[in-house]
């Protein structure tokens, strides 16, 4: 039975060690790139060049998580995989583990760098800078990148197909979000699919609509329960009963 240390890095590695990978890693780093620069036309603050990242990472943290959950499945190296530890549910637990370790890291070093940057380009800004907002501002990012990997962990290992869950987690929220107000809006922040990832970063213990446009906890566990606890029970199960070859 492979150690648990060992079945983490194994899974970071497979993660991480593809073209696919790397080339995401590059996307989020160049569109980083791109919203500091954004940022730095505006009024330049601390919080606004941390915040930023977030419309890249939105994006594409969840392609992360699809690719390392369906690698082993379209790469036909699942059998591999079973085959050293027969245990497949330690296999999943230890790659959700360390998918949500993975993503949580890559979002925190591109919101460091984007922070770097504008101590580089700002010096001058610090003694003016609202420290609670920066703080705010990196909490999201956080709530961003376990939201994105959740959600991406989940409809990959739902679908175990990378194209299709690529597509199904980059049209999914907006669509399904918009669609739900128009047709239902009084039952539409229950069934959000970004109301989880949305009280995350902000918080609060109401249990229904929360100040402003933030969702309270009750609508934060119903879009929890359907958008990730079900898919990802189902596909669990899923993968728990599938042949391998």
């Amino acid at each position: 039975m492979t150690p648990w240390p060992v079945l983490l890095l194994i899974e970071v590695m497979k993660a991480t060690d593809t073209r696919a990978a790397r080339g995401l890693f590059a996307a989020i780093a160049l569109l980083g790139v791109g919203a500091v620069a954004l940022s730095q036309a505006s009024d330049a603050s601390l919080e606004t060049f941390v915040s930023s990242v977030g419309i890249p990472l939105t994006v594409l943290l969840p392609v992360v998580a699809v690719l390392a959950v369906t690698g082993d499945w379209n790469g036909r190296s699942a059998l591999a995989t079973f085959t050293q530890t027969p245990r497949r549910l330690l296999v999943l637990t230890a790659r959700l583990v360390a998918i949500v370790g993975l993503v949580l890291g890559v979002a925190l070093v591109t919101a460091a760098a984007a922070a770097l940057a504008f101590v580089v380009l700002h010096p001058d800004l610090l003694a003016t800078t609202d420290w609670w907002a920066v703080t705010t501002a990196a909490g999201g990012v956080v709530a961003l990148a376990v939201a994105a990997a959740l959600t991406g962990t989940a409809v990959g290992s739902l679908l175990l197909n990378t194209p299709l869950a690529i597509v199904v987690t980059m049209l999914l929220p907006l669509t399904f979000d918009i669609t739900a107000a128009l047709l239902v809006p009084t039952a539409a922040p229950w069934i959000s699919t970004l109301a989880f990832a949305a009280w995350l970063a902000q918080p609060h213990p109401g249990w229904a609509d929360g100040p402003g446009d933030i969702p309270g906890a009750g609508q934060a566990l119903t879009s929890l329960l359907l958008w990730v606890v079900l898919p990802l029970g189902l596909g669990w199960w899923r993968q728990l009963r599938r042949d391998v070859s």
